[in-house]
């Protein structure tokens, strides 16, 4: 709006010169007084006006240019609210996406688990019932119609826990599953090295039950009682899932850890659980740059349809497998490539003290052969430094053994929710 002096020097611009035209009027022309008067406002009403007509004109711009910058301001502020509403969406769209996958995740597990327990819990049908007591017949007891009483002596003592060695059969078979359906299942990881600077590239996962005491059940010692019993798919089918749900965790805190965990042939077998286990894979083929999954040269010698089927579901989610325990080298590297496997393993006494016979392959030949067919060669089972000396003849690259490190259980503090930590390797516990 304007100021009231710019009002004033407005309205001076039209009613000076409208005075001056009347006086001029009478002065030259000899208007008659009232007439020039008539005149003067005259004149100073059409300035009046004119100047009204500029204004508006002015104030109809400067209301306009307003409005166009109003109207910029608007579409800029609807153009960054159309934006934050298109990334909220996005968000909530993630947000959801994760969400479902993990909890697809928790229960594709959680299925594998209950049916792994079910089944588990099936197999007590397996042990030896307990025999029929006969009671002899006596005479009648009068009963009393006073108040029983209980002595000390009639509650049976508690049985006291036997260790291993002193259990027979049905005692450790019963102790196998308790440890099982309790999840008292230990992770423990022995190096891969790289040679000759024995830098730990690899780990290899090896499953061990627990008692609760805290004794450790070796597989020796499981695999004689849980076989005839019936339990050992069972069981293997449990070490596995645990041994693939340690690994998960591992992975979150190292990123470039990687972990061999072996298969027998009880999984590969399996229609119930190996449909299960690849569908929990499907929502965890991240996995599959952290799990290498080993076979023994004898499961995969004898692998029948439904066997090479189990490994084609693996190798299709992008899982590399290895082959282990292998004592003929008589294979075709070639094959074993084709079918997603990237590594082999052979002992060093194989390696160093193997006989060969036609058509086999030489030691001094084998890491050539298998390195042309994108196959890593690992010499394991090494305990001594001769035996290194003897393999780095060889180019052997990668070695696993006692003599490297031997198999340690993964610290406690690894497998809970926590931040991942700094430190590059796996943290292990300490011997």
């Amino acid at each position: 709006m304007p100021s009231p002096i710019k009002q004033i020097a407005a309205t001076l611009l039209y009613i000076v010169p409208s005075i001056g035209l009347a006086y001029g009027a009478i002065l030259f022309f000899d208007f008659d007084p009232k007439l020039a008067a008539l005149t003067g406002i005259i004149a100073a009403m059409l300035g009046a006006e004119a100047h009204a007509a500029i204004s508006r004109t002015v104030e109809r711009k400067a209301t306009r240019k307003e409005l166009q910058e109003l109207t910029s301001l608007a579409a800029g502020l609807s153009r960054d609210l159309d934006d934050a509403a298109d990334k909220i969406d996005e968000l909530e769209e993630r947000f959801e996406r994760e969400t479902n996958e993990r909890m697809e995740r928790i229960f594709s597990e959680i299925r594998v688990v209950e049916s792994l327990v079910k089944r588990l819990a099936g197999t007590r049908d397996f042990t030896v019932p307990a025999p029929e007591i006969e009671i002899e017949a006596s005479a009648p007891v009068e009963k009393s119609n006073a108040p029983e009483e209980v002595s000390s002596s009639d509650v049976p003592p508690p049985k006291p826990e036997k260790r291993l060695e002193d259990m027979d059969d049905d005692e450790l078979l019963d102790t196998i599953r308790h440890s099982l359906e309790t999840n008292r299942v230990d992770l423990y990881l022995q190096p891969v090295v790289s040679l000759p600077q024995r830098k730990t590239v690899y780990y290899e996962g090896l499953s061990r039950l627990r008692t609760d005491k805290g004794e450790l059940i070796m597989p020796r010692d499981y695999m004689r009682v849980a076989e005839p019993a019936g339990m050992m798919p069972t069981v293997d089918n449990i070490l596995l899932f645990r041994c693939i749900q340690v690994v998960r965790k591992l992975a979150q805190r190292n990123s470039k850890a990687g972990v061999f965990c072996n298969i027998s042939a009880f999984s590969l077998l399996d229609e119930e659980f190996f449909p299960q286990f690849v569908d929990y894979m499907q929502h965890n083929t991240d996995l599959a740059q952290h799990l290498i999954f080993e076979f023994s040269q004898a499961t995969v010698n004898g692998a029948g349809h439904v066997e090479q089927a189990s490994l084609e579901a693996l190798a299709a989610l992008g899982f590399r497998f290895s082959m282990d325990q292998v004592t003929d080298l008589r294979f075709d590297a070639g094959s074993l490539h084709d079918r997603n496997f990237r590594f082999i393993k052979v002992s060093a006494a194989t390696m160093l003290e193997g006989t060969y016979s036609a058509g086999d392959i030489h030691a001094a030949d084998l890491k050539e052969l298998l390195k042309r067919n994108g196959i890593q060669l690992i010499v394991d089972k090494v305990e001594h430094e001769r035996e290194v000396v003897d393999v780095l003849d060889y180019d052997v690259e990668l070695g696993q053994g006692f003599l490297f490190g031997e198999p340690r259980p993964v610290r406690e503090s690894v497998l809970k929710d926590e931040p991942a930590g700094k430190a590059p390797e796996i943290p292990l516990a300490a011997d």
